[in-house]
Order: C-alpha cells, then structure tokens, then sequence
C-alpha cells in the first residue's frame, strides 16, 4: 500500500514538472515574440532616453506604460498601447511587458531601492485589470533627493 502511494506521488510530481516546464517554455517563447515586436522596440528606445533621468515610478497597466520622475514629479513619459499599434491588451501581456521591462533595465528593478508591485485597476465599466509597477523607496528617494539639494540657504 505505502509502495502504491510513492509510485502515484512520484508520477505526479513527474506530471508536474513536465507540465510546469511546458508552460516555462510557452512563458519564454512569449518574452521572446514580444521583445521583438515593433511597438516594444520603440518602447525599448523610449525607455532608454529616460535612463540619465530619476525614475520614481513606471506603472504598467493595460492602457500603456507610465513613467515619473522624482524631483520635479512629473510624468516623463506616457506611452499608450492604443497610440502606438495596438489597443487591445490584456492582464498576460501586462505581465509580460513587465517582465521584459524588469529585464531589460536592470536600473529601473534595482533590489532594495526599488520595489515590484502588482495592483488592480478598477475601470468604468466594472472590469478589474490587474497592473504592474516599479515604485522607488521612500529612503532611498529621500536620500537622493537631499544629495540633489545639497546647497541649502541658511538664515543666522
């Protein structure tokens, strides 16, 4: 009886793995195609222009991808999918731009100054979207922000 239950566990963690590595490869033939589409090239170059910049967020949601800058807070970039090819989007494709972003500017997911966040967005019509975001630390902004404005007036 004990024999039975190992061989029906093992044959399902072989299951398992090959069904998680079909997917995994699905997952990468996905980054690959969309890393190489037009509307993400340009949004790869875009990306780029905006690297000397402080980035304080870049919001990813279905419409497009938003980036703001630190000081002065103001949006740097808005990039909207329906502008440039294509208007329809959906939550898999978020994800994956997301992933690309986070990939391809290390500088933007950088750990412990920069944090991944997963949040919804409620639209007029009821729908939930489900977005992606890379938010800068509150520590680390202060921190830079006080190095920025290093010369401070002083009143005696």
């Amino acid at each position: 009886m004990a024999l039975l239950i190992i061989v029906l566990l093992a044959a399902a963690g072989a299951l398992l793995l090959v069904l998680f590595d079909r997917e995994d490869r699905e997952e990468r033939r996905q980054l690959m195609a969309l890393g190489e589409s037009p509307q993400y090239k340009l949004l790869r170059e875009k990306l780029r222009q905006l690297e000397r910049y402080d980035v304080d967020q870049i919001r990813i949601e279905c419409s497009g991808v938003t980036v703001v800058s630190v000081s002065p807070a103001h949006t740097l970039l808005s990039f909207s999918f329906k502008q440039n090819g294509n208007s329809k989007r959906n939550g898999s494709v978020t994800r994956l731009y997301a992933e690309l972003i986070a990939r391809d500017f290390p500088l933007f997911a950088r750990h412990g100054v920069d944090k991944q966040r997963r949040y919804r967005v409620y639209r007029v019509n009821g729908k939930t979207e489900h977005a992606f975001a890379f938010i800068m630390r509150r520590g680390y902004k202060d921190w830079l922000l006080a190095q920025r404005n290093t010369a401070q007036l002083r009143i005696y």
